[in-house]
C-alpha cells in the first residue's frame, strides 16, 4: 500500500514540479514536458482500437461506445478529491463551451466516485461540460489501465488517438489539448 501511494504521489505531483523547475513559455521545453507525460500515460496502444463501454451517465441514459464511432470521443477519467482533477475544472469547463457547437466532438466523463458524491461536488461548483457517469475504479484499471487521475483519451473512428495523464491546468496546456482535439476533427 505504502509503494503504491508513494507512486501515485510521485506521478499526480512530478507533472507540478517539472513545470515549476521549467520555462513552458519556451516552445521546445513545453513540448518536451508534454512528450514526457504522454509516454509515461498508460492505457491502450495509439492507434488501436479503444476498448468498448457502456455506461449510465448520470440523467440516467445509456451510452455505448459502438454509437460514437463516427464521433470524436474526448474522455476524461477522473474522480472528486484529485487535486489535479480540481486544478483543471475550469479549463475543461472553456473547452467544452468553446466546442459545444461541433456536434461531432463527445465530452465524456468517467468518473470513479458515487453518483451520489458526484452530484454533491458538481453542487457546488458546477460540472465542466462533459457527460458524466460514475465509474468503478477497478473496471477503469482493468479496461483501461488507468491509476492516476486525471487521464485523458481522444478516440477517433473507434480508434485511440491521443493519450495524457495530466492535469489540464493552464492556459498553454489548454491550448495544446484544444488544438490536438481540433487536429483529429479535420
Amino acid at each position: 500500500m505504502r509503494y503504491l501511494l508513494l507512486t501515485l504521489s510521485i506521478l499526480c505531483f512530478s507533472p507540478l514540479s517539472f513545470a515549476q523547475s521549467h520555462n513552458l513559455a519556451d516552445k521546445a521545453q513545453f513540448e518536451a514536458f508534454i512528450e514526457k507525460y504522454k509516454s509515461q500515460t498508460l492505457g491502450p496502444e495509439l492507434g488501436e482500437k479503444f476498448p468498448e463501454f457502456e455506461y449510465r451517465n448520470l440523467q440516467g441514459e445509456v451510452i455505448y461506445s459502438d454509437d460514437l464511432t463516427d464521433k470524436l470521443v474526448v474522455i476524461n477519467s477522473w474522480f472528486v478529491g484529485c487535486t489535479g482533477c480540481k486544478q483543471e475544472e475550469e479549463n475543461l469547463r472553456k473547452l467544452t463551451q468553446e466546442l459545444s457547437g461541433d456536434k461531432k466532438i463527445v465530452f465524456l466523463s468517467f468518473a470513479m466516485s458515487s453518483p451520489q458524491r458526484i452530484e454533491r461536488y458538481f453542487s457546488k461548483g458546477g460540472d465542466f461540460g462533459y457527460q458524466t457517469a460514475t465509474v468503478e475504479r477497478k473496471w477503469i484499471e482493468s479496461t483501461f489501465l488507468v491509476t492516476v487521475s486525471p487521464t485523458h483519451f481522444i478516440v477517433k473512428d473507434g480508434v485511440l488517438v491521443e493519450k495524457i495523464t495530466l492535469p489540464i491546468a493552464n492556459e498553454q496546456t489548454l491550448d495544446w489539448y484544444k488544438n490536438r482535439i481540433l487536429s483529429f476533427t479535420e
